[in-house]
């Protein structure tokens, strides 16, 4: 009997305990919350990787192109990274590339059209003070000649936390925010062109204005959903997600990236997104509150979702262990068939074999 074989036998047995416990609670609910634990499918395998080879750090952008992947930028306390690195997946190895040529930043937007990568948008800190100063620049880095090149600055207001993907020949960016005297969030929604070195906006994202939304392409499709909005000044975590064709410039909902068994979701924050193949891949820091009616606290979980366009439905795939407690937010990005997360704050790098 294989490890897969095993695990599974070992999570019905899980499941099996935890309804018979579930089942002598003084309320008599049948189900308790705590069985989701034991219904995490075993979709999927991760495998630790060399460790990423720069600083720790959180709120970094990546990309990849061909088959190697690139990461860089973010921060950590009050500094903010230049630093650009390439991972290759036949050595398993890091190798630091020429600085990002823009100012340091974080929460920035990357993505890859053919065989260039891009980085735009984002915040950083200014002097002692550590004022936020929002971003606007767009550049383009050509992995054959190591180097960096300004392009059209993106169109759209300076903004960090947006969402961002190519489909084809074009790049897109959209949603995210701002805060000067106070928060704007943004759904206004914006194509780039590399031919032209030109931006063009599209048609408004659908859903409602937010930052932290996790975006990726499948195909000739983009998808953005999840994040932080706001309504009546308070925060809204969100879970709707939607499907963009560039062909009608339309946006068209789809199925929410709901908990499902037997809980009360209150939505992703903060979710990181990838596709491989015809599937899509979230990994997020998911909030919700407890399933029993009389325990109102929320809590926090790390959960790794598939999602499959063609049937519209979700599946829960399993997590990797890693040595953060909530280890699940980072950047991820995926090269051929298989995808890779860089852990927030870490230097723990896993790949995902679906």
């Amino acid at each position: 009997m294989d490890i897969k074989h095993i695990k599974r036998f070992f999570s019905v047995i899980q499941m099996i305990i935890i309804i018979m416990f579930s089942a002598c609670n003084a309320e008599g609910e049948l189900f308790d919350n705590w069985i989701e634990w034991a219904l995490v499918t075993d979709g999927g395998e991760w495998t630790k990787k060399a460790d990423f080879g720069g600083y720790r750090r959180s709120a970094a952008v990546g990309f990849s192109v061909g088959n190697k992947a690139y990461f860089g930028t973010g921060g950590t306390g009050g500094t903010s990274f230049i630093d650009f690195w390439e991972y290759n997946p036949v050595s398993d190895s890091w190798t630091q590339k020429a600085d990002f040529a823009g100012e340091g930043r974080r929460n920035a937007v990357g993505f890859s059209i053919g065989n260039r990568g891009y980085i735009g948008t984002g915040y950083g800190f200014i002097g002692a003070s550590f004022s936020s100063r929002y971003y606007q620049d767009f550049w383009e880095y050509n992995p054959v000649s190591n180097v960096w090149t300004r392009k059209a600055d993106f169109a759209g207001e300076a903004r960090e936390q947006a969402a961002g993907f190519s489909i084809g020949n074009k790049g897109y960016i959209g949603t995210g925010r701002s805060h000067g005297n106070r928060e704007t969030l943004y759904i206004d929604f914006w194509e780039y062109d590399p031919v032209t070195d030109s931006w063009t906006q599209k048609a408004d994202f659908a859903g409602n204005a937010r930052s932290h939304a996790v975006g990726f392409a499948i195909e000739d499709l983009g998808y953005i959903g999840m994040g932080t909005g706001s309504s009546g000044g308070s925060t809204q975590i969100l879970n709707d997600f939607w499907a963009y064709n560039p062909l009608s410039d339309s946006w068209t909902r789809r199925a929410d990236a709901s908990r499902g068994v037997n809980s009360f979701s209150l939505g992703q924050s903060e979710s990181t997104g990838f596709s491989i193949g015809k599937k899509g891949y979230i990994s997020n820091l998911e909030i919700s509150r407890y399933h029993n009616p009389w325990d109102n606290r929320v809590r926090a979980e790390r959960t790794f979702w598939e999602y499959d366009p063609v049937s519209n439905t979700w599946r829960r795939c399993a997590i990797f262990e890693s040595s953060r407690s909530y280890g699940i937010l980072g950047v991820g990005f995926s090269i051929d068939n298989k995808g890779y997360f860089v852990v927030e704050e870490s230097q723990d790098f896993w790949e995902f074999t679906p």
